[in-house]
């Protein structure tokens, strides 16, 4: 029997794009995980947990902000903590667990996530369960995609591969990146696994594709991580080299200086044990 979670696992010990790409990827979504940071205001000598830690940038940027604290890092992918467990040179605990099911031995002072929430197949179990392993006086700051509307630097380069390729409806109830852009549902959610004061922030900053590049390399790097790429994978009828061909015409007219950026929106939620 499968256990919650399991196509989760499954997609994330394949999703090697984030390995070969880490540094790319830190420094298009950082900005997003210190937004996330600083809404906890001073966090020295707390203990941290950082959920979906993925390759470890959070993780190391959480522990030079605890001093004497500590931060443990849970990814549900043993290839992306491999990177992590390199970047953070032994002095960091990487675990691989699925935090649904359950959170290493806390308690925790604070409950982290940059884009590592949305993918759970039952979110309120799992902020439940997250919830029981923090202290009394525990912080959750955690950062979200909101919608695709919103966020054209992912949609601008999908939508151009999309007059290729066909791909499946999204399940409105199927777990992907925009599972949490409704905030509303997403604060009920929260405070019904019994966390309090929730709040949320619109935070919104432009996008460097690539983490700062031109036009050609922003459509690969976008290519890498689209969804179309699986279904290109499996149809031999459609040739790669086309599809991010229209992703690179659709991005050329964002490039300036030969850096492609676009608008980029999150929430950015905060809530107390």
């Amino acid at each position: 029997m499968n256990k919650p979670n399991q196509a989760q696992r499954d997609y994330w010990q394949t999703r090697l794009a984030w390995v070969d790409r880490q540094e790319q990827m830190d420094l298009q979504l950082g900005v997003f995980g210190l937004a996330a940071m600083e809404a906890l205001g001073d966090i020295s000598g707390m203990n941290v947990l950082d959920v979906g830690c993925g390759c470890g940038q959070t993780t190391l940027q959480i522990k030079e902000r605890v001093g004497n604290g500590s931060v443990v890092g849970v990814d549900i992918s043993e290839k992306l903590l491999e990177v992590a467990r390199r970047r953070g040179e032994g002095a960091i605990e990487f675990v691989e667990a699925d935090a649904q099911l359950h959170a290493p031995q806390g308690p925790y002072d604070v409950i982290f996530s940059r884009f590592g929430v949305m993918f759970f197949a039952d979110p309120a179990v799992a902020f439940r369960n997250l919830r029981a392993s923090t202290s009394d006086l525990a912080k959750l700051s955690m950062v979200c995609w909101q919608g695709p509307e919103q966020n054209p630097w992912m949609t601008v380069p999908n939508r151009a591969a999309m007059t290729l390729v066909d791909l499946p409806p999204r399940s409105p109830d199927a777990p992907d990146p925009f599972s949490f852009a409704n905030s509303d549902w997403v604060a009920e959610m929260l405070e019904e696994a019994g966390w309090t004061n929730v709040d949320v922030r619109d935070f919104r900053t432009e996008v460097k594709i690539g983490g700062g590049v031109n036009s050609r390399l922003a459509a690969l790097h976008a290519y890498e991580f689209s969804p179309v790429k699986a279904v290109v994978d499996s149809d031999p009828d459609i040739g790669s080299d086309s599809v991010v061909d229209l992703m690179e015409a659709a991005l050329m007219p964002h490039q300036e200086d030969g850096i492609v950026q676009l608008p980029g929106a999150a929430w950015v939620f905060t809530a107390d044990n």
